[in-house]
């Protein structure tokens, strides 16, 4: 294969089979991902691994105000979705015209964010039915302030029964989309087993495993407060979080152990989706290291199956590949290890 390049360079990229047929690899985990492990090539997306990063933006907080300003005039902003559509005839839309903010209509809008991650991407199923980094999408949280200023609608979510009814559930998710996507942040040297396979976040279970954010339904208060009850001690505070009724996780969760879709995932393509739950208990493997390490507390077991200091990550692998081998060995010549 040679990729030629806008300025008359030519690329030959090493080619995977020709990588295992001559064992070339450069590190023992680039074998194993995309040679030993079959799923990884037959359902995954090679920016599923090569993906460094992905920006994400979560929590869109959305304010209509259709009051009016100090001067009694009616609150108006650019209205971005007729200025994108209206055509001059020069090609040009409202909002592009120097000196233009586009076509203005009644109610002023602002937005505002929950947090930012510029890290490992959450994982899921894309629209061709492989496993793709998911970013957040639209995830809109909205509030509108009629003309006399009174709070219309506070903090809502809309809901999508048309994403349960193509996941076949009955819970409906909330229409905050986290979506597929090829974040074109692909570098060779690709994200680590253990940040896929140990990290709660990447299956869909959200930031520390869903704790992040668990209190987002209620209304945070930073007083005085009733250790027992909860309640809030002087009768006039301050809520500094308004709570976001229908929010019970957290904006980066979007599936619960049990494989229930919580939030949409990619909603303009019916393959796509969360992992579901048989598909988190394999990817899960948090638990491998307490299959040997659980042992630590039985001494001279321990001085058997272990070596003398610390080890690294290689001479890590390098112990459990020979303990490994050496039980293979004894089941090929048909011995009990």
């Amino acid at each position: 294969m040679i990729v030629y390049s806008a300025n008359n360079n030519d690329f030959k990229p090493p080619i995977l089979k020709n990588l295992d047929k001559e064992k070339k690899w450069k590190d023992p985990s680039a074998m194993v991902a995309m040679s030993a492990v079959k799923s990884h090539t037959d359902k995954m997306e090679c920016y599923g691994c090569h993906a460094s990063w992905v920006p994400q933006c979560y929590g869109c907080h959305v304010k209509v105000d259709y009051s009016k300003d100090k001067k009694g005039n009616p609150k108006s902003g650019t209205d971005w979705v007729s200025s994108g559509n209206k055509r001059m005839t020069n090609g040009q839309t409202a909002e592009s015209k120097i000196g233009s903010k586009g076509i203005v209509s009644p109610g002023k809008i602002s937005e505002k964010r929950s947090y930012l991650r510029w890290e490992d991407p959450v994982l899921g199923i894309s629209g061709e039915g492989r496993v793709s980094p998911l970013m957040p999408g639209c995830q809109v949280t909205y509030t509108v302030i009629g003309e006399n200023g009174e709070t219309l609608i506070h903090n809502a979510i809309a809901e999508s029964p048309d994403e349960a009814k193509t996941l076949g559930q009955e819970h409906v998710p909330l229409a905050i989309d986290m979506a597929p996507v090829q974040p074109h942040t692909a570098q060779r040297k690709a994200r680590t087993c253990e940040s896929c396979h140990a990290n709660l976040k990447v299956v869909g279970l959200g930031l520390g495993g869903g704790t992040f954010g668990i209190k987002q339904n209620v209304d945070i208060v930073e007083d005085l407060i009733n250790s027992a009850t909860g309640k809030v001690i002087p009768e006039k505070y301050t809520v500094q979080i308004p709570g976001i009724p229908k929010l019970t996780f957290d904006w980066s969760q979007i599936v619960d152990r049990e494989g229930v879709q919580l939030a949409t995932v990619g909603t303009h393509w019916p393959l796509s989706r969360a992992f579901n739950k048989e598909e988190q208990r394999i990817m899960i493997k948090a638990g491998v290291c307490m299959s040997c390490h659980q042992n630590m507390v039985d001494a001279k077991l321990w001085e058997k199956v272990s070596a003398e200091g610390k080890l690294d990550t290689k001479k890590h692998m390098e112990m459990l590949n020979k303990m490994l081998n050496y039980m293979s060995e004894k089941a090929k010549k048909g011995e009990d290890w």
